[in-house]
């Protein structure tokens, strides 16, 4: 509800922003919880030292994790949106080679297309790709 309530006031300044910004109005709820609670919990979410400010750490490993997570799912709604509008063979050719780095000559013998095919295949639908995720891949 609070990423919701506060949608609105976001505004992109530069790449990561949005993930920053929806890393900070997670930490911020949890925060004040905190807060009202008025001692130190024991569940690990101390903002001084715990769970909730390692994540707010911009530059700490939970939020390159959180950023990781959040790539790995915007990637694969963007998959399965473009997936649709591509032949079974052109997309089991761009997975194979560009997804699962099989070498192009392997993929197009295995799946009795040219090699020219393979990169072909990746070439559309990375550009489809971007299409699709306009200003979340730049």
């Amino acid at each position: 509800m609070v990423v919701v309530r506060e949608f609105s006031r976001f505004e992109r300044r530069r790449e990561g922003s949005f993930r920053a910004w929806l890393r900070q109005v997670t930490v911020n709820p949890a925060r004040s919880h905190c807060r009202r609670r008025r001692r130190r919990p024991a569940d690990g979410l101390d903002p001084a030292v715990g769970f909730l400010g390692r994540l707010e750490a911009p530059n700490g490993e939970l939020a390159r994790e959180w950023d990781r997570d959040h790539d790995h799912h915007v990637f694969e709604r963007l998959l399965s949106i473009v997936q649709p509008e591509f032949q079974p063979t052109t997309w089991e050719a761009f997975r194979r080679f560009a997804l699962d780095g099989v070498p192009a000559a392997q993929v197009a013998a295995e799946l009795g297309i040219s090699e020219n095919a393979v990169l072909q295949a990746k070439a559309r639908i990375l550009k489809r790709l971007r299409a699709e995720a306009g200003d979340l891949l730049k």
